[in-house]
C-alpha cells in the first residue's frame, strides 16, 4: 500500500496504515504548529495589528472598538471546522452526526489530533493532511506577509522581467531559472534608460532609478543642475519638468563637464 500523501510504499508489515512514518510525523508537526499559531492568529483579528504575528513583540492587544479582519475570521472558522471534523473521524464518529462532546479550545483539539493513535491509520488521513497543510500555509501568509517584490529589470538570458525584494542580493528568473545578481540587473535596466535618447523622467523618478541601482543621486542635485543651466527640461508631466536620463547620466559620471 502507498502513502496517501507522498505515495511512497508503506512497509507491508505495517498493515492498516494510510500514511508513512515521515508523513505521520509531518502531519503531527503541522497540527502542533497550528495549535501554537491560534493565539497570534486570534490577536491578528485586530485590523490595526502590524504584520509579523509570529513575533510576540509585534502583537498589539485589541482595544475596543477596533475593526475586525474578516479574512482572518474566516480562516479561523475554517481551521476550527476542519479540526473538529478530523477529531470526530479519529474518534470513530461520523463527522455529520451531531455530538454532545464538551466544548474545548481550538488549540487543545489540534493537540488532541496530533497525539491521536489513529492519525496515520485513518482512511482519510491524506486528505486531512493536505487540508491542514494548505491552512498552515495560509496562516503563515497572514501572520508573516511576504515582502513586497517589484520589477528590477529584464533577464540577461531570456529577457523576462525579474522581480526581487528590497533585501534580496540574488534573484532567479521564473522562465529560464537563471540566477542573477540583483544589483547587476538594476544596473542593466538603468543602462537601458540612460542610453535611450527618448527616455525622460522627473527629478524624483530619475533619482530613484539611479539610487536603486547603487548610484546615489539626490533629487535636489538634479534640480540644482537645472537651475545652473546644466540640464534643459524636455517638457512637463503633471506640471513637473522632465529631463533626459542620458543628460543626467552624463552629468553624474562627469559633473564638471
Amino acid at each position: 500500500m502507498n502513502c496517501q500523501h507522498c505515495h511512497t510504499t508503506i512497509n507491508p508489515q505495517e498493515t492498516g496504515y494510510t500514511l508513512c512514518t515521515h508523513c505521520e510525523l509531518t502531519f503531527a508537526s503541522l497540527l502542533m504548529q497550528a495549535a501554537r499559531d491560534v493565539t497570534p492568529l486570534t490577536d491578528s483579528l485586530d485590523a490595526t495589528l502590524h504584520p509579523g504575528g509570529h513575533s510576540p513583540v509585534r502583537i498589539q492587544p485589541a482595544t475596543p472598538p477596533t475593526p475586525i479582519r474578516l479574512e482572518v475570521l474566516d480562516l479561523i472558522d475554517l481551521l476550527d471546522a476542519t479540526t473538529t471534523e478530523l477529531r470526530e473521524r479519529l474518534n470513530g464518529v461520523d463527522a455529520l452526526t451531531p455530538t454532545t462532546t464538551p466544548p474545548t479550545t481550538l488549540a487543545s483539539r489540534l493537540l488532541d489530533c496530533a497525539a491521536h493513535p489513529r492519525l496515520s491509520s485513518l482512511p482519510d488521513s491524506g486528505m486531512y493532511m493536505n487540508q491542514i497543510q494548505k491552512l498552515s500555509q495560509q496562516i503563515d501568509r497572514t501572520l508573516d506577509p511576504p515582502e513586497q517584490r517589484r520589477e528590477i529589470g529584464p533577464c540577461e538570458l531570456c529577457g523576462s522581467m525579474l522581480t526581487a525584494g528590497p533585501d534580496d542580493q540574488w534573484t532567479i528568473c521564473q522562465v529560464c531559472n537563471r540566477e542573477q545578481r540583483t544589483l547587476t540587473a538594476k544596473l542593466h535596466r538603468l543602462q537601458t534608460l540612460c542610453f535611450d535618447q527618448t527616455r525622460t523622467g522627473t527629478p524624483s523618478q530619475i533619482s530613484k532609478a539611479f539610487t536603486d541601482s547603487g548610484i546615489t543621486l539626490r533629487r535636489n542635485l538634479i534640480n540644482l543642475w537645472a537651475t545652473r543651466g546644466k540640464l534643459t527640461p524636455t517638457g512637463k508631466t503633471n506640471g513637473k519638468p522632465v529631463y533626459l536620463y542620458s543628460d543626467v547620466y552624463r552629468l553624474t559620471i562627469a559633473p564638471a563637464a
